[in-house]
């Protein structure tokens, strides 16, 4: 243990040279001996995340050089987890750590346990758009098609991450894999989810919800076209404008 905590400190080290602004929490933290705590783990790897995307946005290094360090990190953080020895409440936590490092296949595990003993609605909605997506960045993208369907019977307050996390981040994953026009189906449906979401305008999570809602709206009809007409189905693309406001 002492000298895993000691690469740690060294790894961390190396991830902020020439990088003043970010700062990790201390690997050799009595709080990180063993197993780590979730969020330790959690907080570690955004602080990595931060620290090193920064020096690939400056052009210290490169985005695959980020995203190797970041992995490297975090397989040293994670070398004790296991999916099957994590309390399942916990689960999502160590998954959000994996995604951080884009070891999608890994958080799948975690994903699933996550969704199914989510304790709020809130929770399920946002732990199975996390699980579509990682099926999604691993080619499987008829998987992540019907994942992300799963929340489509949330009640009106808890739809709101339905549209973005499809637009953003599923679609961009399987854009071009076989599967474009089950792809804009189910963007036109989450345009659908979005119109249902409830709010609270005075809210500042409501009221940005509200504002950004017609700009993501607008982008995903362009790409439903797009995906209609690259897949060769004009009449599709058609029929889609048609409904198009």
């Amino acid at each position: 243990m002492h000298h895993r905590c000691a690469f740690l400190g060294i790894f961390a080290a190396a991830i902020l040279a020439g990088c003043q602004s970010a700062q990790l929490p201390d690997p050799n933290d009595p709080k990180t001996a063993g197993v780590m705590a979730p969020e330790v783990v959690r907080n570690n790897l955004k602080g990595a995340a931060e620290a090193v995307f920064l020096r690939v946005r400056v052009r210290e290094i490169t985005d695959e050089e980020g995203h190797a360090i970041l992995r490297e990190y975090a397989d040293e953080l994670l070398a004790n987890v296991k999916a099957d020895q994590v309390r399942p409440e916990l689960a999502w936590e160590y998954a959000e750590a994996l995604m951080t490092a884009r070891r999608w296949n890994e958080a799948i595990p975690y994903l699933e346990v996550a969704a199914k003993v989510a304790a709020t609605e809130d929770r399920r909605v946002n732990d199975t758009l996390r699980l579509a997506r990682c099926f999604a960045e691993t080619d499987r993208p008829q998987e992540a098609i019907a994942t992300a369907r799963k929340v489509f019977d949330a009640p009106p307050p808890d739809k709101a991450p339905i549209l973005t996390a499809v637009l953003l981040e599923i679609a961009p994953a399987i854009q071009g894999k076989g599967a474009d026009v089950d792809l804009a189906r189910l963007l036109e449906d989450a345009i659908t989810q979005s119109q249902e979401t409830k709010v609270d305008a005075e809210s500042q999570a409501g009221a940005i919800f509200l504002a950004a809602r017609p700009v993501h709206i607008a982008n995903a009809q362009r790409l439903i076209l797009s995906l209609y007409e690259g897949a060769g189905r004009r009449d599709l693309a058609l029929k889609a404008a048609e409904r198009m406001p």
